[in-house]
């Protein structure tokens, strides 16, 4: 009796430690879907654009500064920037470079910035 009750365990115990990655995996995937998107620069990366984005959210309380700007050696576009902002008292700061015309800044309120599309 004591040999049929010991794979029967072995089993539960198995099926139930296999059970609890899946379970923490799906929260994490909730978590990062819902991220609040402040904003989105599409294209080609401006001065204007950023000084937009800027205004905009520094109605709804949001504090983003740029600086130390790229530009592109023959055509002389602004290809990349240093972008800080404070969110809620929590700091982000990175440097973002538009490589191509398909790229994508979002800003959202809970990882800060990502690029996209490029």
């Amino acid at each position: 009796m004591k040999l049929t009750a010991t794979p029967t365990l072995f089993s539960v115990c198995l099926i139930a430690l296999l059970s609890m990655p899946i379970s923490a995996v799906a929260q994490s995937d909730a978590s990062s879907a819902t991220e609040t998107t402040l904003a989105v620069i599409e294209g080609s990366l401006s001065r204007e654009a950023l000084n937009e984005v800027r205004l905009s959210l520094n109605e709804q309380g949001v504090r983003l500064n740029y600086g130390n700007f790229q530009f592109h050696p023959q055509t002389k576009e602004l290809i990349g920037t240093e972008i800080h902002m404070i969110v809620d008292g929590v700091e982000f700061k990175k440097y973002v470079e538009f490589v191509s015309p398909t790229c994508i800044l979002r800003i959202t309120k809970e990882s800060g910035f990502s690029l996209e599309g490029c």
